[in-house]
């Protein structure tokens, strides 16, 4: 009597199939029946399924770092993995498969009970097949509304889903839950290439060491393992061009502009060098000198920023800001591609080229859904808030909760010495209300800090590197630190983008380069709204940007005048009637505002939208920021416009569709099934051989196909038995004489060749009529 126990003899009987090249029972019954324990838990290839599971658990972890709740996202994780693993033993598959659903449906429900009802007033169908097309195409989730439940409803579900399948030695398929979840996050372009770097690593491993079952197999094809799983790495790090979502580069763009580093998307990242692109954009024509705003964000991540939100059609005008306005009509003429409309903050309403095509997003900003064509021009209305800093210096601090919530919002990362600093600097400055404590910290940055576009990209939190390592930025720099300062104090504050001032070209009108887009802050201070304040020191910025346009004329770089703007036409400028420099020592007037309601963060698009979407492609881009005499390489997919290379990201994330895809169809054995259906019906594909031989083989193949249109042969059923129970249908009785061919050569040894030659005749027959399109070429007998 064998010592077996029944778990020792599944695991025997397993490690017996693999060595011998056999296919796993993936059948109902084993589907049907428990796990008996854990064995598959020990096997060395949930090692690759732990590295799959943690790059995928790593992104949602620093989703919730960013937006909250990485404690009890972390708890739910847990929770789920080991009831997973617990199940594996308890439930069928097909029950755990319910109970994943169940538990992804309750999270979903869960997430859209806790987004606030004015935003889930704005769900329906189209919209959420819209965001969900979206997010497969580079949307951040960190772009969802109230993204940290979004986290905590979804990240638990593929955890237990496979823990369980890790549990019952389903290995592959383990593999192929967490990697389609850390593909997922590929495609919104949170996954960067570290993680697809380790998810393919992950997934070659289990791959690998569920094939090789035995020590001895693991000595003997270790070294081709070790083989493959380097090459794949090799190939992800060389890799290092633009993605097609929004993930980023490895190696830094060579063709990167202030300009185009604005104008990524919903995100904007904190990017090193960087260069100014001085075409022409716009021209602008206003009673009002200000930056012209075109987007805001509001969630900061550590290196960057994300701007979260729905849009609609605009219906009617804006409110505006809830403070004293001028209203301001300002006319924007395109001199590229543009759907952005750059204006004083706030803008209320469009009038004009494309004002059919405006949306505003939940805000209450502005954007065409059309986009202007050079020589098209639209009208803007903003209204301008008018407060004096005695005003604001007496505002209430009494927020609104849904403002105070969304901006003051800081990585849970942050360094506490940010906020540290932030004190030392508004106490020293006796700063006693949130006005004086924004004046304080610009003025802080304005002279502590040069300006400089040659600054090496930090590591780690972009404000905390900029206090404590840098003595130098340029206005991304700037404005994000002031902004996480702000809010390490519990100021709402956000990070707004657009253009500068520009060069006056006469009374009201300004010519606006490329050179020109800027990043700032805004300050919320209630019943006022949302105040400008420019950290940037503005006289060491036109200086630089003063010697890109001199160079670029100087070389003849084309678009870069207009008739207004050509050398020795230019008006001078008094620097005492241009609010958007000021003096250093002094805070910016207060110019800015909005509307007062939750979550105004400026235009939805941003210059993300506001510039690649909104205003010019990507390729513009960059050709607009290389200098003359042709097309940076480094920032182009071929010399001639040809096409990109795939990025890392997606170099690495289709190494582990493929390595999975292989490992998958082994164990399925879809090679061979592939191998059988192109021997059956390609005569060539089929060598001859000994006639019994060949006949046999012929009948072995008509099984296959009777097997699928009727039914199996039942264990101890004749072949002649089984052909004269099936109910043939019309042409099947030619299988009739595959049969006796058959018999003729497995009981009398004894057939023809011209007998087995017709016999494959038949059966490729068949099979062709049973192929889809190609069945219909042929006339049934």
């Amino acid at each position: 009597m064998s010592g077996r126990v029944p778990g020792d003899q599944r695991r025997v009987a397993a490690a017996s199939r693999r060595a011998s090249g056999a296919l796993p029972d993936l059948g109902r019954e084993e589907a049907d029946e428990p796990a008996e324990d854990w064995s598959g838990l020990a096997d060395p290839a949930v090692v690759g399924v732990a590295l799959v599971a943690a790059a995928y658990l790593g992104v949602f972890f620093e989703a919730t770092n960013v937006v909250g709740g990485t404690a009890r996202t972390a708890a739910a994780v847990s929770i789920a993995a080991v009831a997973g693993a617990v199940l594996a033993r308890v439930v069928t598959e097909r029950t755990a498969v319910r109970l994943t659903a169940t538990l992804f449906a309750a999270g979903l429900a869960g997430y859209y009970f806790a987004v606030p009802a004015s935003r889930r007033a704005l769900f329906s169908v189209e919209s959420v097949a819209l965001d969900v097309v979206s997010l497969l195409t580079g949307l951040s989730i960190l772009r969802l509304a109230v993204a940290d439940v979004w986290v905590l409803a979804v990240a638990p579900v593929p955890t237990f889903l496979v823990a369980y399948l890790a549990g019952r030695g389903r290995h592959v398929g383990a593999t192929a839950v967490a990697g389609g979840t850390l593909g997922f996050l590929v495609c919104t372009g949170d996954a960067g290439g570290l993680a697809a770097l380790v998810g393919v690593v992950g997934a070659a491993t289990a791959a690998g060491l569920s094939t090789l079952s035995t020590p001895g197999a693991l000595r003997s094809h270790g070294d081709q393992l070790a083989a493959v799983l380097a090459a794949m790495i090799l190939v992800s790090a060389t890799v290092t061009v633009l993605p097609a979502g929004a993930a980023q580069p490895w190696a830094a763009d060579r063709g990167q502009t202030l300009e185009s580093s604005l104008g990524a998307g919903d995100e904007v990242e904190v990017v090193g060098p960087t260069r100014l692109s001085p075409e022409v954009r716009y021209e602008i024509e206003s009673p009002v000198a200000s930056n012209w705003h075109v987007a805001a964000y509001d969630t900061y991540t550590g290196d960057g920023w994300v701007r979260s939100g729905e849009r609609s059609n605009l219906e009617g005008s804006l409110d505006g800001p809830p403070g004293e306005t001028t209203t301001a009509n300002v006319t924007v003429t395109a001199r590229t591609e543009s759907t952005a409309l750059p204006a004083p903050w706030q803008a209320v309403d469009v009038r004009g080229a494309g004002a059919s095509t405006a949306q505003v997003d939940e805000r209450g900003a502005i954007r065409l859904g059309a986009a202007l064509r050079p020589g098209e021009e639209t009208t803007v209305e903003s209204r301008v808030l008018d407060a004096e800093p005695a005003a604001l210096q007496n505002a209430s601090t009494e927020y609104d909760p849904a403002i105070e919530d969304r901006y003051t919002q800081l990585p849970e990362s942050t360094p506490d010495r940010v906020g540290e600093h932030t004190e030392e600097i508004v106490a020293a400055a006796d700063a006693e209300n949130p006005y004086d404590r924004a004046a304080a910290v610009e003025r802080y940055l304005r002279t502590e800090y040069d300006y400089s576009l040659a600054v090496e990209e930090p590591d780690g939190d972009v404000a905390d590197a900029f206090l404590f390592e840098m003595d130098a930025g340029y206005c991304t720099y700037f404005a994000t630190t002031m902004v996480a300062m702000l809010r390490s104090q519990g100021i709402p504050a956000q990070f707004a983008t657009g253009y500068s001032e520009g060069e006056r070209v006469g009374e009201d009108r300004y010519v606006v380069r490329g050179q020109d887009a800027h990043a700032w802050v805004k300050v919320y201070f209630p019943e006022h709204g949302w105040v400008t304040f420019d950290p940037t020191p503005p006289s060491e910025r036109d200086e630089a940007r003063s010697r890109r346009l001199a160079e670029a004329r100087e070389t003849g770089e084309a678009d870069v005048d207009t008739e207004a703007s050509e050398p020795g036409d230019d008006p001078t400028t008094d620097p005492e009637d241009d609010p958007s420099v000021g003096a250093e020592d002094e805070p910016l007037p207060a110019a800015n505002g909005s509307n007062g309601t939750a979550g105004g963060t400026g235009d939805a698009t941003g210059i993300g939208t506001g510039i690649t979407e909104d205003g010019f492609s990507q390729e513009r881009l960059v050709q607009d920021g290389t200098p003359a005499g042709g097309v940076d390489s480094g920032a182009r997919g071929g010399e001639d416009g040809g096409l990109p290379i795939p990025s890392r990201e997606a170099v690495a994330y289709w190494l582990f569709v493929v390595t999975v895809g292989v490992a998958g169809a082994r164990r399925l054995g879809v090679a061979e099934r592939a191998r059988r259906a192109v021997r059956v019906r390609v005569p060539w594909a089929w060598g001859r051989g000994d006639p019994v031989a060949d006949a046999k083989r012929a009948f072995a193949d008509l099984e296959r196909l009777l097997a699928r249109r009727y039914r199996e042969r039942r264990p101890g059923e004749t072949p002649r038995a089984y052909l004269d129970a099936l109910p043939l249908r019309d042409g099947d009785e030619r299988a009739r004489a595959v049969g006796e061919t058959y018999e003729r050569a497995a009981y009398a040894g004894s057939v023809t060749r011209a007998e087995a030659d017709e016999a494959r005749r038949v059966v490729r027959r068949l099979a062709l009529e049973r192929t889809p399109v190609i069945g219909r070429l042929f006339d049934r007998e």
